[in-house]
């Protein structure tokens, strides 16, 4: 099966390894946030979802926010996406 990141690593070769593989997220167009790496939900609301990264906390926020997929180590995140804040 096909895997983004993986390949996306592969190219990059000589970038420290801890940042590449702790976590990653991809905003597309406001509307999905794609993450892989979470360590954990935190809070789930229609305006805010947080949850854990290996290094910190990622919030997001916007309206109608859900969560259309959540797995162990990857989740999907669509609505109206106004702000996603690594601290």
């Amino acid at each position: 099966m096909f895997n983004f990141f993986e390949e996306i690593k592969k190219g990059i070769g000589s970038i420290d390894p801890n940042l590449i593989n702790s976590y990653n997220l991809i905003n597309i167009s406001g509307k999905i946030l794609y993450v892989e790496g979470h360590t954990g939900l935190t809070m789930l609301s229609k305006e805010m979802i947080t949850f854990k990264v290996k290094k910190g906390r990622v919030i997001v926020e916007g309206k109608d926010l859900k969560m259309q997929e959540l797995t162990e180590n990857t989740m999907k995140i669509v609505g109206q996406i106004s702000k996603v804040e690594v601290v």
